[in-house]
């Protein structure tokens, strides 16, 4: 028999024994980490995660406090009818410029959440600020709130084992002039992890719990602020 039959069959064996002790480590990983211990911890993590990770937010923010941030998102099935309100000129509200910007949901966004304003950003495919839209507590008093379940955009990007880590959202609808504006807030900021890091679990899953911890504040924060956000 040639030997060079028995490459893919070595191949195939030595990725499924990779396989199994990587699934072993990441258990193993994870039984390090006291999410609810991590939950105690939200200030620290804010502040942390802001600085080392986040830092373009204090950037954009120009000086204004940020009381809790997260990651967001345009809900997919609603995108034409972003598109539909923000192209009535809604310049009020400087929505009209985002219009279809807003449906390039492979793009990074985040809320953040300042004094009384609800800062929406959205960025370019490089991680740029593409655009910058502010609700004031007007528009944030008018608003409603649901959950969105998880996060339709990547469903299916993940295996099975991994679904714990799939960002859950609630969903905020703004009244813009008799015209719903639907908008997704995540419960987890976007995690990507450095090249580095791709064989450190322990690392990993560190960040991945302060990013849930950071992120699901958010919406408790928001609430706290605003009683007419409660989800019913």
């Amino acid at each position: 028999m040639n030997p060079l039959f028995l490459i893919p069959v070595v191949l195939v064996i030595a990725g499924i024994i990779f396989m199994v002790i990587m699934n072993k480590k990441h258990a193993a990983a994870k039984n390090e980490i006291d999410l609810d211990l991590e939950r105690t911890k939200y200030d620290l993590h804010k502040e942390e995660v802001l600085k080392q990770d986040f830092s373009q937010l204090k950037q954009w923010m120009k000086g204004k406090s940020i009381d809790a941030y997260t990651s967001a998102s345009v809900p997919q099935t609603k995108a034409n009818k972003v598109q539909e309100v923000l192209s009535d000129g809604l310049k009020n509200v400087a929505l009209s410029a985002v219009g279809v910007k807003l449906q390039r949901v492979e793009t990074e966004c985040f809320w953040v959440l300042s004094d009384n304003d609800l800062h929406f950003f959205s960025t370019d495919a490089v991680g740029e600020l593409d655009e910058h839209v502010i609700f004031d507590n007007f528009r944030i008093e008018d608003a409603k709130l649901e959950y969105g379940g998880v996060l339709k955009s990547q469903l299916g990007l993940y295996s099975k084992s991994s679904e714990e880590y799939l960002p859950k959202t609630h969903i905020i609808t703004f009244n813009i002039e008799g015209n719903p504006l639907a908008l997704e807030i995540h419960d987890r900021l976007h995690y990507v992890p450095d090249p580095s890091d791709l064989l450190n679990l322990n690392k990993q899953l560190l960040t991945r719990a302060k990013y849930q911890v950071v992120g699901e504040n958010f919406v408790k924060v928001l609430q706290n602020k605003f009683p007419n956000l409660q989800v019913s």
